[in-house]
């Protein structure tokens, strides 16, 4: 009897037990599960570091391309800009000075002639490399780009000197006409010729003040210019 109670205590205290492993086995997953759980974590990790990192990539490169779009954008701006500044510099010379006066035939032409002298004394640079001479009946005229010739005239009418020089052809003069100098395509002092290019605007008569590419004497009305740059 006591055997038979004995025995039922032991498979009692067995069951139990069992029942007691199970209920823990049912909280606490077995080791290898834990172990596949970390390997899975350990491959699903590297893939999401390698997801993000590649999300970062691409949001610095539109940050990138953004920039680099904005600084196209602002060159596009900015380079006309400069350009026409420079284009504006590099046309204007320091030293360019213009004489332009209307004249009506065989008239004394007294506010020509003041504005001639002031011309002539502001030729003050010691080099020029441009002299062009035009007027309403030439609107494009002659121009000199030798610069030893335009220095060489700009200095005689600066200073009220004579030159009589050659360029490509035409004799220019600067030459004592009256009150005032002249400068002339025709090589000749004071006179009175026909298709050449004068400026005398203080003459001894009146009507003789020049004339571009017509009669220097008794021309008609016209605008005459001298320019040095």
């Amino acid at each position: 009897m006591c055997t038979y109670i004995s025995v039922v205590l032991q498979i009692s205290l067995i069951a139990r037990l069992q029942r007691s492993r199970a209920r823990c086995g049912s909280q606490h997953p077995p080791l290898h599960s834990q172990v596949v759980y970390q390997d899975n974590v350990k491959n699903i990790s590297p893939m999401s570091s390698k997801s993000a990192s590649r999300c970062s990539t691409s949001r610095c490169l539109c940050i990138q391309l953004l920039v680099l779009l904005a600084l196209l954008v602002l060159a596009a701006v900015i380079i006309p800009i400069v350009v026409l500044i420079l284009e504006n510099q590099s046309s204007t010379s320091p030293c360019a000075v213009t004489y332009f006066q209307s004249f009506t035939a065989f008239t004394t032409q007294t506010a020509q002639c003041t504005a001639w002298q002031q011309f002539a004394a502001s030729l003050t640079c010691t080099s020029y490399s441009k002299m062009r001479i035009y007027g309403s009946n030439d609107p494009i005229g002659i121009t000199v780009t030798d610069p030893n010739t335009v220095t060489a005239l700009a200095v005689a009418l600066r200073y009220n000197t004579t030159i009589v020089i050659n360029n490509n052809g035409i004799t220019w003069r600067v030459w004592p006409c009256s009150s005032g100098y002249e400068i002339t395509s025709s090589g000749c002092s004071c006179c009175c010729t026909t298709g050449y290019y004068t400026i005398r605007p203080c003459p001894w008569i009146n009507g003789y003040w020049g004339g571009i590419a017509s009669a220097s004497c008794n021309a008609a009305s016209q605008t005459m210019s001298l320019s040095f740059a």
